[in-house]
């Protein structure tokens, strides 16, 4: 198992759920995060931008067409589309049931 982890722009955030339930991601948590990247000729009160950070756990499996759907659906080719960040997963356990790993998910 995964955990991918995006920060994206805020205005990417409806098509990016949009285009990752068309592939049958069926949940994923979404924070509102303020940050700055290369970038930094900006005055220090813009400093640090709103942006948006989505976190999907998935199988295996699936990695390689969440990470194509999201950077097919936020890519600008400017500067601050964001980044995509890959973690191994050992267990998810789900509260409300005790399911473990995959079935958790």
């Amino acid at each position: 198992m995964k955990k991918i982890e995006c920060v994206i722009r805020p205005g990417k955030l409806s098509d990016l759920e949009q285009a990752l339930r068309h592939i049958g991601v069926g949940g994923m948590t979404v924070m509102e995060v303020k940050g700055f990247g290369n970038e930094q000729t900006r005055p220090n009160e813009y400093l640090f931008l709103p942006k948006t950070k989505v976190e999907v756990f998935c199988a295996d499996e699936q990695v390689e067409e969440i990470v194509r759907t999201i950077g097919e659906t936020c890519q600008s080719g400017k500067l601050g589309d964001g980044k995509i960040v890959i973690y191994p997963i050992e267990d998810v356990i789900r509260i409300r049931t005790f399911e473990r790993g995959e079935a958790a998910v």
